[in-house]
């Protein structure tokens, strides 16, 4: 019986084509060899042949080391049960690089030291040969996508020869049919001894096929892509780390460092059915570090679309300000549904003419929340919303510094901590962006933007208030409680308090976190406010829906800052809020206040 079990077994496999193998763990080291068999005493030498291998419930289990290579996966999984992983090993550090070493320097003069490349170096992209471009873009654009970098540290681009020799820690290209010369000043290094490298691949970790499912990247430290500038407009929108329009993938604890561009890109692909919203989207990107990118940390068109954006720390974009315009943001997002940006500590956002924003949520997108988020020093806005038309839920927030920006309708601002940070709307009449089906991706109507339905409740303001934001056609604020001089609205806010009390508000960086503190005194006690949820707000009339999650549940605002339910709703972002000294650090898991 056995014996007849296993032919029909092998029968159906031959005829059928049906694989029947166990979950497998791939190794991968540098120690290792592609003609192995990937186990872990025979461990893979590239992350691309286990990738290449990999099949649904296999796990890619990659050892210490640096890895110098685009992994580009060559299917997905299945479901939650059998998805891929790609892992570093535990305890160890795997660093995927896209980025060359180089040791053949020769010495110029005055700390300049010369490269000659034959551009068969770089392969099909040689991006020295190549200038950032695309939509929006707006200065430096005479910039290369490579990159130079001494010990971690990346250079200065400069446009001439004697530039460099004037700046130390800055370099020069030129590429011609044949060899790419690229000129460096190290200063007194010499770079030859030194850890020196230079861009030489467009991306590190995205599939060249679109629509992979069921893929989780863990734990992997990503360094020195060179890709594009990246607007909406690209068919294909690339970056240091994407799923290139799959779906279900979960990128989580992972760092990205010094994406000449994006970091994490979530957008356009060819091939894909955009009014169908289960064909895309339902991404976790969670817990990484992503740092030191010219144009946006994680970014995308449509792709961001149900997905969940959490406990990531973004900093220092765009942070050498050499390029910029219309697409520099810490995150930011164009045509997405029912995405969900929580518990991030956004920081550093910087600009030389335009851009440099927090949070930038872009044109068409519905359904959107914005909740628990730290943002601070940013050259421009900490939130933007741009042409939407709701509804936006942004609650929990702790916002320093500039103003949240608007030209959209349908927001509600509840439970956050605005200091130094109003309200600045500016309408755009002369766009239309579209609006859905609520909880869909298919377009019933385009509008310009417009002043309408924004509601504030439960707020703390801190030295800026509402008093300088006109009234609207379905404008509310009240509830909210307005210190150190910040001023009540003047279309409501009959049970708001005004205090001059001080706060003495301070925020300290950590290397991973930050530290606020705060002083309150009885003022949020003496404001009775209501519980924040779907029957309070309404239903919003260009859309049709109310502040609800992505199944179309109604949602209440019953949770602070740090995920805890509060016994009765009390202003700000702090279920717990008490007389004297606030303490809040980040990340939220080591919490205390």
């Amino acid at each position: 019986m056995r014996r007849l079990s296993l032919l029909m077994v092998i029968f159906i496999t031959i005829v059928f084509g049906y694989e029947i193998v166990s979950a497998r763990e791939l190794h991968v080291s540098k120690t290792g060899d592609d003609s192995a068999s990937g186990s872990y005493a025979d461990p893979y030498l590239t992350i691309n042949k286990a990738a290449s291998l990999a099949r649904p419930g296999d796990t890619v289990t990659i050892h210490d080391g640096t890895y110098r290579e685009w992994v580009k996966p060559a299917r997905g999984g299945t479901d939650e049960n059998k998805r891929i992983i790609y892992r570093a090993a535990p305890g160890e550090k795997v660093i995927i690089k896209g980025s060359e070493r180089i040791t053949s320097w020769t010495s110029e003069a005055g700390g300049v030291w010369k490269v000659e490349l034959p551009n068969s170096f770089f392969g099909q992209y040689n991006p020295y040969a190549l200038n950032v471009s695309g939509g929006w873009l707006n200065y430096g654009k005479w910039h290369h996508r490579g990159d130079v970098y001494l010990n971690g540290e990346a250079f200065l681009e400069k446009q001439t020869p004697q530039e460099v020799a004037e700046a130390r820690h800055s370099w020069f290209c030129r590429a011609d049919d044949k060899v790419t010369t690229i000129l460096a000043n190290f200063g007194k290094a010499n770079p030859n001894k030194k850890l020196t490298e230079i861009n030489a691949r467009k991306s590190l970790f995205m599939p060249e096929i679109t629509g992979l499912k069921y893929i989780t990247v863990d734990g992997l430290n990503f360094m020195h892509a060179a890709a594009n500038w990246a607007p909406p407009s690209l068919e294909l929108q690339m970056g240091a780390v994407g799923p290139r329009m799959g779906k279900y993938w979960i990128i989580e604890n992972c760092t990205i460092t010094n994406a000449r561009c994006v970091g994490i890109i979530l957008g356009h692909a060819p091939g894909v059915d955009y009014s169908d919203i289960d064909a895309y989207g339902d991404h976790i990107i969670r817990n990484n570090v992503i740092r030191r990118c010219g144009q946006a940390g994680i970014a995308g068109q449509k792709g961001a679309t149900r997905s969940l954006i959490c406990g990531n720390l973004i900093e220092d974009t765009n942070y050498r300000k050499e390029f910029g315009g219309w697409e520099t943001a810490a995150i930011k997002f164009h045509n997405s549904v029912d995405t969900v940006i929580s518990g991030n500590l956004i920081r550093g956002v910087f600009r030389e003419i335009q851009g440099a924003f927090g949070i930038w949520i872009d044109f068409g997108n519905q359904g959107i929340r914005i909740s628990g988020n730290i943002i601070y020093n940013t050259d421009e806005a900490t939130v933007f919303l741009e042409m939407n038309h709701g509804p936006t839920l942004v609650d929990n927030n702790i916002l320093v510094g500039q103003s949240t920006r608007s030209n959209s309708e349908a927001t509600v601002f509840a439970h956050n901590l605005f200091v130094d940070c109003g309200y600045d709307y500016r309408p755009d009449t002369n766009r239309r962006s579209q609006y859905f089906q609520p909880h869909t991706t298919k377009a019933v109507g385009r509008k310009s933007g417009t002043a309408q339905d924004d509601k504030w409740f439960n707020n703390i303001f801190v030295r800026q208030g509402l008093d300088k934001v006109k009234t609207a056609p379905g404008y509310k604020s009240d509830y909210n409680v307005f210190l150190e001089g910040a001023k009540k609205s003047s279309f409501g806010d009959e049970n708001s308090v005004a205090d001059p009390y001080i706060t003495e508000f301070t925020i300290k960086d950590k290397p991973l976190g930050t530290t606020i503190t705060f002083s309150m005194n009885d003022a949020p006690f003496r404001v009775k406010g209501p519980q924040i949820d779907a029957d309070l707000v309404g239903v919003f009339p260009t859309v049709g829906q109310t502040i609800e999650d992505r199944y179309g549940h109604p949602i209440k605002v019953d949770k602070d800052f740090a995920g805890r339910k509060s016994s009765r709703p009390i202003a700000g972002p702090l279920a717990d809020l008490k007389q004297g000294l606030n303490k809040i650090t980040w990340p939220i898991n080591s919490s205390s206040f």
